[in-house]
């Protein structure tokens, strides 16, 4: 068996530039409970792309002194209010990926 946070790693090391993936999505993807990945994401932050994974409710991360909205502005993740917009998020990678809609 995988060890967790290698498991963590290597979902999260996906994440594309503009794209999140919620704690919740890496959990189906690992065989993990949400939170366990929470902790684990927060562990080993140093390691991967921390900011690309939020709530599912589009709340971005709040360690690191709040600086994951400034850089997924960055990545021209679209925010609605203090969310990502998963909904956006979809619609773009439909329109840039014809025929993968799910």
């Amino acid at each position: 068996m995988q060890d967790p946070a290698d498991a963590v790693r290597a979902v999260a090391v996906t994440i594309p530039p503009g794209h999140v993936m919620t704690y919740g999505g890496i959990a189906y993807a690992t065989g993990l409970h949400p939170r366990q990945v929470g902790r684990l994401v927060g562990a080993i932050s140093e390691t991967i792309p921390w900011w690309r994974v939020i709530r599912a409710d589009g709340t971005p991360a709040t360690c690191h002194g709040g600086t994951a909205p400034a850089l997924l502005a960055q990545e021209q993740v679209p925010f609605t209010g203090h969310r990502v917009d998963l909904r956006a998020l979809r619609e773009r990678r439909e329109r840039q990926e014809p025929g993968t809609a799910e």
